[in-house]
């Protein structure tokens, strides 16, 4: 069918360049993957269960890592630029600027891309183990994509999206991207929350459901800021809460105003920088952007397996629970 062939026939399309080497790190994804699972409707949460691996249990924290652990995978190769979106020109932070073309080999595009399948395979439900194969390929690809585009520094050309900024974390040497990715959200749960995954993303959730003011509007999509025709646009111009140029502009603003601000190599950023970004001067900006993740990706799966329903909407309480075995290996990812 022709969606399939062109998420598999795009492989041949997408040339690798040198841009942003790391990816959103594991705790990050996994946190994102298990607040939209509090957000998706039982109909969307069964849907998305027959969908992904038996493995994963039907649970998108298992599922968003995986994107990361194929990228040395000969048949997932194309793949690997669309991790993160260049931004040719802009030079935080003194200069953000978003110009972009459709049609690219970035995570905008492949959001519309893992988009468009879902959607079109929802339409003509597979028949075939190939399809099957190609549909549960893109849910893990668009959960991964999804989180990745939240994380600021993959929205920008900088120093390859900051990977060539080296700084200081404490008594070691890291990069600005490596920060953001990882070293941020691990601290912040070890130092504020016990080292405890759990207590984090339920701080999150209660700040999403009560303190961000405008998370109601996480899932609006101004028409304004989405104009244009990507390669899959007679598919996914349905799916609303899709709005994947919007969020990268909205990110790219961060990394002037927030991100790169006094930037300096011989800065220690496990000091004042890492208390401004997760705290409230900042709307606690890291555990922000890991919940306007999953609201968001929760939103688009509800509105291609859930036509019928609302804006995104919490499921009971107890449903957002970490399941015990991968609540330790988060914990030692934590430790590592």
């Amino acid at each position: 069918m022709r969606l399939t062939l062109t998420l598999l026939s795009t492989a041949s399309l997408f040339l690798l360049s040198a841009s942003n080497v790391d990816a959103y790190g594991v705790v990050g994804h996994t946190l994102t993957g298990q607040i939209a699972q509090q957000f998706l409707t039982p109909k969307t949460a069964k849907a998305v269960k027959e969908i992904l691996p038996e493995a994963d249990e039907g649970l998108l924290s298992k599922a968003t890592p995986w994107a990361d652990k194929i990228k040395s995978f000969a048949q997932y190769k194309w793949a690997n630029t669309q991790h993160y979106v260049n931004t040719e020109g802009d030079n935080p932070p003194d200069y953000c600027l978003f110009e972009y073309v459709y049609g690219g080999q970035d995570v905008v595009n492949g959001l519309f891309n893992m988009t468009a399948t879902l959607k079109q395979l929802q339409v003509t439900p597979p028949t075939t183990s190939a399809q099957l194969s190609v549909r549960r390929d893109a849910i893990r690809f668009f959960a991964h994509f999804i989180g990745d585009i939240h994380q600021p520094l993959h929205n920008s050309i900088r120093d390859r999206g900051g990977n060539d900024a080296p700084i200081k974390w404490g008594r070691t040497k890291s990069n600005l991207h490596s920060m953001w990715d990882t070293l941020i959200i691990t601290k912040d749960i070890k130092d504020n929350f016990s080292n405890d995954p759990q207590a984090y993303l339920d701080d999150v959730l209660a700040k999403a459901k009560s303190y961000w003011s405008d998370a109601a509007t996480w899932t609006d999509c101004d028409p304004a800021q989405n104009k244009g025709e990507n390669p899959w646009f007679n598919t996914t111009k349905t799916v609303k809460t899709l709005c994947p140029l919007q969020w990268a502009t909205t990110m790219n603003a961060l990394d002037c105003s927030h991100v790169w601000t006094s930037y300096s190599p011989t800065l220690d950023y496990s000091g004042e920088y890492f208390e401004r970004m997760t705290s409230a001067e900042t709307e606690y900006l890291t555990r922000k952007l890991l919940a306007m993740s999953g609201v968001r990706m929760a939103a688009v799966l509800n509105e291609i397996y859930d036509s019928g329903a609302s804006s995104p909407q919490p499921v009971k309480r107890d449903s957002v629970k970490l399941p015990p075995k991968y609540l330790e290996l988060l914990k030692r990812a934590l430790n590592q």
